[in-house]
């Protein structure tokens, strides 16, 4: 029904970004009523930009002869459903972001994909999965659990060590609920691109190739835009897909699995809205009313606490047991050597291959077993210095040291800078450098020199750049093409790899090399990820993990060797309560950047000031970051502590905050 004057009052978002101190929506006439969640063009001051309306309501006589801007034109109806809104409006208030930015990442480019294959789907053979598989009385326990809809809807967190079923537990649990209620979708979160083929394999030996869609970077916009609408009719029934699929347009979800849910790129730390994928995924579960199933061999710290306080209900598998309330890890002997990097030294073998490493890749690639080594830097080296004035080759933007690559030049990793072939010191002028520590393309070097026949692919940031690379890689290494797999923390990652015998670590001192308070959990849960790429059930072969440290002491990295969570847990807990850093209080990371260090030291000061007199708040004097400077800008941050409700006062102060501040609720760093 249409008013007298014939108009209708359209609230809408547009999708670009307002000031957290004004209104998120404005106001447009239209001659027609259009339904929530409509994608529409709208004019704002000088130009057009698409929006989402939130609500239509008949148009009334206004004072002071306002006048209100026309919709330009209905893009596409009922574009984003009301779960979606919902949950773009917990976004935006959670995370303190603009809430059109947060609806951008909700509206996918809509590009038709030129030929739109489904994606290949290979089922297993004689792997054991697929219909021969049987489950074990832990395993099916715990499908009973999450299958279980007559059961209050519950959070789980499946606890169990690298080749102990965890998929297999997905899998089945989707298989029962979709006994349940055949409409059901079923949306799997996987930290990492690398690990999309592995799934598509797993999941395509249960399910048939039309109802799986993948939701990552790495597929073309047109790929993307298709499988958002196979998901947004129903089509789609088992989700695949990195922290943004969790913005996908789902009808019924039945169950959402967190694969690796101790992984840190579950949170988006370079961009706004600086969303985390699991807190986002348990309020999409409660739009839902669906079940959430966290699944690890490394739970987090906060994980695992939560479920000492019955907030997750902890499901353990096989190999984990729990005796007189506390945690027992069983049939899982991790063979992990350490090896004290000082005594090679003593021993003049100044390669950054010890002589045990170098003597079990003899061993693996005579007896045609597979090698993965693992560094946690790309390039050649960590550093060059002057080999005149020993001073440091930095970025010009960022401040950082640049990093040699083979190619002949000298790369920043953080703005992707690049010198010529012969760069200068800024200090001297002088043309030769010397390169400093390791990075995946050193490493390829000196195994190349010592094991010339072998074949060896490289992963990491620069080459998975490359086109359709993890599937690629996943091939080439699952059928055997490469004997020694380099990379960094991408291969650390959930891959079943049953000929892989030997994992490397080379310079795991490195993992510990930032003063973060995050960093000894990142060490511990990276170098059990890495342990369990060999040692699980189905490995064709006994594994090994040679661990290369100068510090063979450090007492996390002993806990790793020996797969001790339960030590480890007490340990970091421990730590983190008289700190009040989480799960004991939440963190809000404030970083303002600018291009004139003065305004910086100013705002920031004044900033402080103002939040010092809040109460049930502690907050840091602003300070310089690691990354004091990046792409030009100057950077500055404090760090502020509360309970776990962020107090009125705060998130109002926060709101007041002008352009150049960077919000970061539940940071992954602090430094």
């Amino acid at each position: 029904m249409k008013a007298e004057n014939n108009k209708y009052l359209i609230d809408v978002v547009p999708l670009t970004k307002i000031p957290m101190s004004s209104h998120q929506s404005f106001s447009y006439l239209s001659d027609v009523e259009i339904p929530s969640g409509t994608l529409v063009s709208i004019p704002l001051f000088h130009r057009s930009v698409e929006g989402i309306a939130l609500s239509t309501k008949n148009d009334f006589e206004r004072l002071g002869n306002i006048e209100l801007k026309k919709v330009e034109k209905i893009i596409a109806e009922n574009f984003l459903s009301d779960s979606q809104i919902e949950l773009a409006k917990f976004i935006s208030d959670y995370y303190i972001s603009p809430l059109g930015v947060v609806m951008k990442g909700f509206v996918p480019k809509r590009m038709k994909s030129r030929k739109a294959p489904s994606p290949v789907l290979r089922t297993s053979s004689s792997e054991g999965r697929g219909e021969n598989i049987v489950l074990t009385k832990e395993q099916k326990d715990a499908v009973k659990k999450i299958a279980n809809y007559k059961l209050p809807i519950t959070n789980y967190l499946l606890f169990g060590p690298a080749g102990s079923g965890k998929t297999e537990v997905y899998i089945n649990s989707i298989i029962e609920l979709r006994k349940i209620n055949k409409n059901y979708q079923f949306l799997i979160l996987l930290p990492e691109k690398t690990l999309t083929p592995q799934a598509m394999e797993r999941y395509g030996a249960y399910f048939s190739s039309e109802e799986i869609v993948v939701l990552s970077s790495n597929i073309s916009k047109g790929q993307f835009y298709s499988n958002w609408e196979k998901i947004q009719s129903g089509e789609a029934k088992i989700i695949l897909g990195t922290r943004m699929a969790v913005f996908a347009p789902f009808k019924k979800l039945g169950l959402i699995v967190i694969d690796e849910e101790q992984d840190m790129s579950f949170k988006q730390w370079d961009m706004n809205p600086r969303y985390d994928a699991r807190t986002v995924a348990e309020k999409l579960a409660e739009i839902h009313q669906a079940k959430i199933v966290r699944g690890s061999a490394t739970p987090s710290i906060e994980s695992y606490f939560r479920t000492l306080k019955n907030d997750l209900k902890l499901l353990l598998l096989p190999t984990l047991k729990l005796k007189e309330s506390k945690l027992q890890i069983t049939n899982y002997k991790l063979q992990a050597i350490i090896v004290d990097m000082k005594k090679e030294r003593w021993s003049r073998n100044y390669s950054c291959i010890s002589k045990k490493l170098k003597s079990e890749i003899e061993y693996a690639l005579k007896n045609k077993q597979q090698i993965i080594v693992f560094i946690n830097r790309q390039g050649m080296s960590s550093f060059s210095i002057c080999e005149a004035c020993k001073t440091v080759l930095k970025c010009p933007k960022c401040e950082r040291a640049l990093v040699y690559e083979k190619g002949g030049f000298y790369k920043c990793n953080h703005c992707n800078y690049k010198t010529s072939i012969f760069p200068k010191c800024e200090k001297c002028g002088g043309i030769s450098f010397k390169n400093v520590g390791l990075g995946t393309q050193k490493v390829e070097k000196e195994i190349l020199s010592l094991f010339p026949s072998a074949k060896i692919i490289v992963a990491d940031t620069t080459s998975s750049k490359e086109l359709n690379f993890h599937e690629k890689i996943y091939d080439s290494f699952s059928q055997g093409k490469a004997d020694i797999l380099i990379g960094t923390q991408m291969i650390s990652k959930g891959w079943d790899l049953p000929s892989v015998s030997l994992v490397g670590i080379i310079d795991v001192d490195n993992l510990f090399s930032l003063p973060d308070f995050f960093a000894e959990e990142k060490a511990f849960q990276m170098i059990s990820q890495l342990a369990g790429r060999v040692n699980r059930p189905g490995a064709h072969f006994p594994g090994e993990v040679v661990i290369q440290t100068f510090q063979p002491e450090n007492k996390i990295i002993q806990l790793s060797a020996e797969n001790n969570f339960e030590v480890f847990f007490q340990r970091i807990i421990e730590e983190r309560k008289a700190l009040n850093f989480p799960p004991f209080g939440k963190i809000i990371k404030l970083v303002f950047q600018d291009y004139n260090f003065e305004k910086i030291e100013k705002e920031t000061l004044e900033v402080f000031e103002n939040l010092s007199s809040l109460k049930n708040i502690k907050i840091s004097e602003p300070h310089t970051p690691l990354l004091s400077k990046i792409r030009g800008r100057y950077r500055k941050q404090m760090i502020i502590k509360f309970k776990n409700k962020i107090p009125i006062e705060l998130e109002k102060e926060i709101r007041k905050l002008k352009s150049g501040w960077i919000i970061d609720r539940d940071p992954i760093s602090v430094i």
